[in-house]
Order: structure tokens, then C-alpha cells, then sequence
């Protein structure tokens, strides 16, 4: 499984939600105000997502929200809603942007934001993962959801405006110090091996260093769970050290921090010393995947303490 928010915004995933929970836009209310981003030219309002060109549309969702479309095209509803969501974004004159995943095609992007049903429909604002729907919905439905996510961009400073052009200028990242750009292309390649030992040395060459800190736990993450059924882990009840362990790494990999943290305070109730403070260690590097101010790891935080005291 490779986690490209990990290299693009380190915003973690997120568990999607249906229509039926309250208000889930509402959430990305916590996003940093910025002002309005100026005009950008794209070849299109709808493109074709993969691993490789994920962290362009991350750019994008700084100018206007983007939509993303978790398809698979031999399911007729998700074929239904994928023309309704088309539809709708071009109705809206560049003032979104729609993102097409194949689910089939381009699976990892999917476990990164923990996609259990296909379709699926999240967006991004600023490169935040924010839960919309699962399943089709009647246009009505999609129409509301849409007013409502312009609406929370706009006042979270994300109301720029993307005009269709021939001549237009990819988005691309900040530069990165050169042993963060070997672990990006590390973990681009899939050799989470190397990340990790580049995050090290970036590390090692200066311990301050807050993002490669992050990277590494991130990257030491991707190698834990590369390989893993996430679909049984997530289903498992840990008996032992090493599942508890698997089964939190999981948890967190797809945006289930919570349940990750959870997993691993309760054995650590019940453990020995010894094994209290490997569960501690693994608890605390999670900790690192996850956005500072996320009310999960306060919570987790707060749990671990009284735990310890």
C-alpha cells in the first residue's frame, strides 16, 4: 500500500462517511484561512488520478476544492454517479475540480484514503481528505453536497477559479531539501526501504528537522503494512503483541487513527512492563502520522497519559 498523501501534504487519510452523518463537510471548517488564489489554467476540469500525478491535484485543491470520483466502471451505478459528478463540476464554470480514481487501476490510492465502497465520493481542500458519500445518490443529493462544499472553501480562503487552456502551467511542489526529495522518489518507486534510510540521514544531519521526522514515521508505516490483507487485519482481534501491533498500523495506514490508537491502549492496560513500553514507543511514532491539532490524538494522548500515571 503507498500512502501519497504521505508524500504530498502528509495529511493522513481519512474514513469516508455516508450521507446520513451530520454535516461532514463541516469538518473542514479546521482548515487555515487563506486568501483567494488567483486564476490557473488547466487542460481540463476533469482528469484521470494515479500515484503518479496524485500530488498535482493536492496543488490544485489550494485554488478550488477538488472532487474525487472513486470509481469502478464495471459497476452501472458507479458509471451513474460519475456522470452526474462530471456534469455538475463542468456546470460550474472552474469553480471546482473533478478527480477520477479507478479503484481497479490504481488500488493503493484507494487504501490511502480507505475506501471500503465503490463508488465513493471525497473531496480535498488544501490538500485535507474531507469524507462525502458512499453510493450513488440522485442529482439533488449531489447538487446539495456540491453548494455546500463551494460554500465551506469560500470561507476557508479556497475560491480561485481554473479556466480551460492549451497553454497552462502544471502545479508543482515546493522544492524539497535533497534527501527529502530521495525519500518523495523513494516512495514514488515503492522502495519504502530507502525512504526510511533517507529520513534517517535527514535526521542524523539535523535532529530538528520536524518533517523528516514525520516522513519517517510515515515511511517506516508504509514498509510495516506493504503486503498486509488490510481487509483481514481489519476485521482481526488481536490476541497477541505483534497482531495488536499489525492491526493499529492498519488502522492508521487507511484513516482509522482512532481505532489504531485504541488498539494499542487497551493491550497496554493489561501488559507487563517490557511490553508496556514497546507498546508505548509504537504508540508515540504513530502519533507522528497523524496532524498535530487532530482531536483523535489529543484524545490519545490524553488516554496514554493516565494510563502511564
Amino acid at each position: 500500500m503507498s500512502d501519497f498523501m504521505s508524500r504530498a501534504s502528509l495529511a493522513g487519510a481519512v474514513d469516508l462517511s455516508s450521507l446520513r452523518k451530520p454535516d461532514p463537510i463541516a469538518s473542514a471548517a479546521q482548515v487555515n484561512k487563506q486568501p483567494p488564489a488567483d486564476l490557473v489554467k488547466v487542460p481540463d476540469l476533469v482528469a484521470l488520478g494515479t500515484e503518479s500525478n496524485i500530488k498535482n491535484f493536492v496543488t490544485i485543491s489550494g485554488v478550488v476544492p477538488v472532487l474525487i470520483d472513486f470509481f469502478a466502471s464495471d459497476l452501472e451505478q458507479s458509471r451513474a454517479l460519475s456522470d452526474k459528478l462530471e456534469a455538475a463540476v463542468r456546470s460550474l464554470d472552474g469553480k471546482m475540480f473533478l478527480l477520477k480514481v479507478d479503484t481497479q487501476a490504481a488500488l493503493s490510492v484507494a487504501q490511502a484514503f480507505g475506501v471500503k465502497e465503490v463508488p465513493s465520493v471525497v473531496a480535498m481542500i488544501k490538500g485535507q481528505p474531507i469524507p462525502l458519500f458512499e453510493g450513488d445518490q440522485p442529482e439533488e443529493t449531489v447538487q446539495t453536497v456540491l453548494d455546500r462544499l463551494l460554500q465551506v472553501a469560500s470561507e476557508n480562503g479556497v475560491a480561485g477559479q481554473l479556466a480551460i487552456s492549451a497553454d497552462f502551467e502544471a502545479p508543482t511542489l515546493e522544492d524539497l531539501p535533497p534527501r527529502h526529495k530521495a525519500a518523495y522518489d523513494a516512495i514514488d518507486a515503492g522502495n519504502y526501504s530507502e525512504a526510511v534510510a533517507q529520513y534517517e540521514a535527514a535526521l542524523n544531519e539535523n535532529p530538528a528537522d520536524s518533517v523528516a521526522k514525520a516522513g519517517l514515521a510515515q515511511s517506516r508505516l508504509l514498509l510495516r503494512t506493504d503486503g498486509v490483507d488490510f481487509e483481514k487485519t481489519l476485521a482481526s482481534v488481536p490476541s497477541s503483541f505483534e497482531e495488536t501491533i499489525l492491526k493499529a498500523d492498519v488502522c492508521v495506514a487507511v484513516g482509522h487513527a482512532a481505532q489504531g490508537y485504541q488498539a494499542i491502549l487497551t493491550r497496554f492496560a493489561g501488559a507487563e512492563k517490557d511490553e508496556r513500553d514497546a507498546l508505548r514507543k509504537h504508540l508515540l511514532e504513530l502519533f507522528e502520522v497523524s496532524q498535530p491539532d487532530a482531536p483523535e490524538l489529543t484524545q490519545a494522548r490524553r488516554a496514554l497519559a493516565l494510563l502511564l500515571y
